[in-house]
C-alpha cells in the first residue's frame, strides 16, 4: 500500500513510501483510533479516557472498497482513496470521529465497549435509540457495572444489524495472547457520505505549541508525534496498550527534550505533579503500582532544572536518603525488576550507578560523590563488577548521565566490546550477548520470555546512535547510519504509520511489542 506523509517535503526520501500491513493511527488529547486493513486486536478502534479509565467503543470500521493509499495529514487526521476512485477523510476532532467521504461509501461498524485489559466476553448490553439520521447509544457492561453513552450522526443510508459474532483477533493471536477470542457486534451496515461518532468523554484543552523556524520537517513531524501522547496532564507511555502516565518513560522523554525550550509550561505542569505526590511516587514506576523502581527518583533529580532543585533542596535529600536506605546498601542491591529491564532481576546495573552520582552532583553532595566514584571505580578495576553490566548497551544510558565517569579511551574500549557482542546487522542491538545460551533470536509476544534476552528496543538503539554519533562520528560512522535508517523505517514504513514500536526481533528487523512507544520517537527527537 501506498503512504504519503503530507507533512514532510516530497523530495524527502520517507515522504512516499511502499508499506505492508500498516496500522493507522490517529491521536487527539483523551481519544485515539488504530485501524489495521490486514490484521484484528482487540486493542484496535476508537478509544477514549473518561475519569482516570480508557474504554473502547468501536472495534472496527470497514470500508467495503479497496484502500490503494493512504495520506497522514497530520496526528489527528488522514485520508484514504481507493480503488474505486472513492476519497474518504478521516479526522478526530476534539470530541468526536468524524468520517466522510466524497461519493457514497459501503462501511460495516462493528461495537464492542469494554474496558481496557478485560477479557470479559459477556455482560454486554447495546441499547440503539434511533432518531433522525442519529442513533443514540447506551452500552452497559452488567459484568463489571460500567455503562458508556454516545451519539452516531450520518448522512447517508445507515442501516441497524444488531448481529453479534464471534471474532478472532489475529494481530493478539499471533503474540500468544490468552485472549484472542471475542464477542462483538456489527451494530451498522450501509451507504454513508458522512459519519460522526461521539462517545461521552470531556477533551483536554487544547495546546499550543510553536516550533522553532530552525527546526526541519524530519525534527518538526517527530516532535509532533511526540506532543501528539501528551494529553494535557500526563505523557502516555504507549498505545496500543500503554496509555497511562509510566514515570520512567515520562521522565526518560522529558530529559531526551530538555533542550527544547518551547516545552517549559509542560515541563513545569509535570515537575509539580512529581514534587507534589513524591511520597506516593518515588521508587514505583506506575501510579497504583507495588512493583518497585529504582530509577524513578534519580530519573527526576536528573529532570528537574537547578532552580527547581534549590527550591525544593531539603525535600529532594529526605527522599534520596530513603532511596539510599532502599538500594544502597554499602553498594548497589537492587530488587528484582526493578530497573528498566523489569523481566530481570539484576542486583547491580551500571546505568543506576552513573544516574545515582549524577543525582550526587545535582544535588551538589559533592563529598558523597567523590567517595562513591572512587569506591565504584576501585571494584570496576578489580574485576569485583559484573562484566555483563558494565559489557552490555545500558552502558549508553549510564553514559548519557555521567559520561565523565571514565576516560574517553576506556568508554571507546567498553564501545567496541558491546558493539561486538550486542550489534546487530540490521541496525540495532539486542539486549543479550548473541553469544550466550540465553540469547533468543525472535519476539515471543505476550510470553516476556525474550523481552530483555534478544529482543532490540527502539528507544536504547537511538540512545547508542546519539552517543555514538556525538563520541566519535568518524569511527562509528557504520553503525550510526545503520541505526538511523532502521529507526526512521520503522518510524514510516512498519506497524504504526508515524510512530515508532516498543521493539523488534533480534533476527530481522520488525514493528513488535507496543505499536506506539513514547520514549522509542523521543529518543528519536534527541538524535535528529
Amino acid at each position: 500500500m501506498k503512504v504519503v506523509y503530507k507533512e514532510l517535503p516530497e523530495n524527502l526520501d520517507w515522504s512516499k513510501v511502499d508499506v505492508l500491513d500498516p496500522i493507522l493511527v490517529l491521536v487527539n488529547g483523551k481519544h485515539w483510533f488504530l485501524k489495521s486493513f490486514s490484521k484484528k486486536s482487540i486493542y484496535m478502534g476508537y478509544w477514549f479516557e473518561k475519569d482516570n479509565e480508557f474504554y473502547k467503543l468501536i472495534s472496527d470500521i470497514n470500508f467495503l472498497e479497496e484502500i490503494e493509499k493512504i495520506e497522514i495529514i497530520d496526528e489527528k487526521s488522514a485520508t484514504l482513496y481507493s480503488k474505486d476512485n472513492n476519497i474518504i477523510n478521516i479526522n478526530l476532532e476534539d470530541n468526536s470521529l468524524n468520517i466522510q467521504a466524497i461519493k457514497p461509501i459501503f462501511l460495516e461498524i462493528y461495537f464492542d465497549g469494554r474496558k481496557l485489559y478485560s477479557n470479559i466476553n459477556e455482560g454486554q448490553i447495546y441499547n440503539f435509540i434511533p432518531g433522525q439520521k442519529s442513533f443514540y447509544l447506551n452500552f452497559f457492561q452488567s459484568k463489571e457495572n460500567f455503562s458508556l453513552n454516545g451519539l452516531i450522526e450520518f448522512d447517508g443510508d445507515l442501516q441497524f444489524i444488531n448481529e453479534f459474532s464471534e471474532e478472532i483477533f489475529d494481530f493478539d493471536k499471533e503474540r500468544n495472547s490468552n485472549f484472542y477470542k471475542f464477542k462483538i457486534l456489527k451494530a451498522f451496515r450501509g451507504y454513508i457520505n458522512q459519519i460522526k461518532i461521539t462517545p461521552d468523554f470531556k477533551n483536554r484543552n487544547k495546546i499550543e505549541f510553536e516550533f522553532q523556524e530552525e527546526v526541519s520537517a524530519l525534527k518538526k513531524f517527530v516532535l509532533k508525534r511526540v506532543l501528539s501522547l501528551y494529553d494535557g496532564e500526563k505523557f502516555r507511555a504507549g498505545l496500543f496498550w500503554f496509555p497511562q502516565r509510566w514515570f520512567r518513560d515520562e521522565l526518560l522523554t522529558l530529559i531526551f527534550l530538555d533542550f527544547e525550550k518551547n516545552l517549559e509550561f509542560i515541563k513545569e505542569k509535570i515537575s509539580k505533579y512529581y514534587l507534589e505526590n513524591l511520597d506516593l511516587i518515588w521508587d514505583k514506576n506506575k501510579e497504583k503500582e507495588s512493583i518497585i523502581s529504582a530509577d524513578t527518583l534519580l530519573l527526576l533529580i536528573n529532570f528537574l532544572d537547578q532552580k527547581t532543585i534549590k527550591e525544593n533542596q531539603q525535600l529532594l535529600l529526605s527522599y534520596l536518603k530513603k532511596w539510599e536506605e532502599n538500594f544502597l546498601k554499602g553498594e548497589l542491591k537492587l530488587p528484582p525488576k526493578s530497573t528498566w529491564m523489569d523481566t530481570k532481576s539484576r542486583e547491580e546495573a551500571f546505568e543506576i550507578e552513573l544516574m545515582y552520582l549524577k543525582a550526587l552532583e545535582k544535588l551538589n553532595l559533592m563529598d558523597e560523590l567523590k567517595k562513591y566514584k572512587v569506591f565504584l571505580k576501585s571494584k570496576i578495576f578489580s574485576n569485583y563488577y559484573p562484566k555483563q553490566e558494565l559489557y552490555s548497551p545500558n552502558i549508553f544510558l549510564g553514559y548519557y548521565f555521567y559520561k565523565n565517569f571514565f576516560e574517553e579511551y576506556e568508554w571507546l574500549k567498553i564501545f567496541d566490546e558491546v558493539i561486538k557482542n550486542y550489534y546487530l546487522e540490521w541496525g540495532g542491538f539486542s539486549t543479550e550477548n548473541k553469544n550466550s545460551p540465553d540469547f533468543i533470536s525472535y519476539h515471543t509476544g505476550e510470553n516476556s520470555l525474550s523481552y530483555h534476552s534478544g529482543d532490540s528496543w527502539f528507544w536504547i538503539n537511538n540512545l547508542a546512535l546519539f552517543i555514538l554519533k556525538n563520541f566519535s562520528y568518524q569511527k562509528y560512522e557504520e553503525y550510526i547510519k545503520k541505526i538511523q535508517e532502521a529507526s526512521l523505517t520503522n518510524l514510516f514504513k512498519l506497524g504504526s504509520l508515524g510512530y515508532m514500536s516498543e521493539l523488534s526481533s533480534a533476527n530481522e528487523l520488525k514493528s513488535e511489542g507496543c505499536p506506539v512507544q513514547l520514549w522509542s520517537i523521543s529518543s528519536l527527537y534527541l538524535c535528529l
